[in-house]
């Protein structure tokens, strides 16, 4: 599956007005490292396209769904990304492994768009036992407005990534909750201004606690 993500990255840098020059500012890279991913030469990372999605004002690029051969499924990209359920992994590499299937009745009943989704990976075990290190999560990259006791995947002070449950405490100020029982090892933490939510947690396997 082509993501087409070097026309993602200059169509991004178009919408907002930019010149390579001035992305590249914004980015802390040069004009040669812009021009490289516009031209297909070398793939920006994981953590880069996010950072051009919050820089741009745009979403990540869409999927071209695959369908399998059954006609009541499709498989939705499996990316080599991993998020940390804790302090924030960085990922200055990812690649395409494939895919997973899904129903498309269940999709159609959860509501979710699968043009919008991606598996990834967790990692860490600070969300134990919702999330538990290594295991394959779906994020719906659509679903980026809050709500309160549901688990996202965030872009971390706009660097590293991290999956965390959200929610409210007693001022009304976003809090990250660790479902780990453990506080002590696993705390909770508090939105930082440039927090990004990048999509929702909407499967894990077992949909337990999401």
């Amino acid at each position: 599956m082509d993501l087409n993500v070097a026309e993602w990255v200059k169509q991004s840098r178009l919408k907002a007005g930019y010149t390579q020059d001035q992305l590249a500012e914004k980015l802390s890279m040069t004009k040669g490292n812009v021009s490289a991913f516009e031209n297909g030469r070398t793939s920006p990372s994981f953590n880069v396209m996010l950072k051009i999605c919050n820089i741009c004002d745009v979403s990540l690029p869409t999927n071209e769904l695959k369908t399998p051969t059954e006609e009541t499924a499709v498989i939705i990209d499996e990316l080599t990304v991993r998020a940390e359920c804790g302090t924030g992994e960085y990922n200055d590499y990812f690649e395409l492994r494939g895919g997973l299937s899904f129903s498309k009745e269940w999709l159609k009943e959860m509501g979710i768009n699968p043009k919008y989704c991606y598996v990834i990976y967790a990692k860490g075990l600070s969300m134990y036992p919702t999330l538990q290190d290594g295991q394959a999560v779906l994020i719906d990259t659509s679903q980026t407005m809050p709500i309160e006791n549901k688990v996202y995947l965030i872009m971390r002070d706009l660097n590293g990534l991290i999956m965390k449950r959200i929610t409210r405490d007693k001022n009304g100020d976003w809090i990250y909750i660790s479902d780990n029982a453990d506080k002590s090892a696993f705390p909770n933490m508090y939105a930082f201004q440039n927090d990004k939510i990048i999509g929702r947690v909407v499967w894990t396997g077992g949909n337990a606690g999401l």
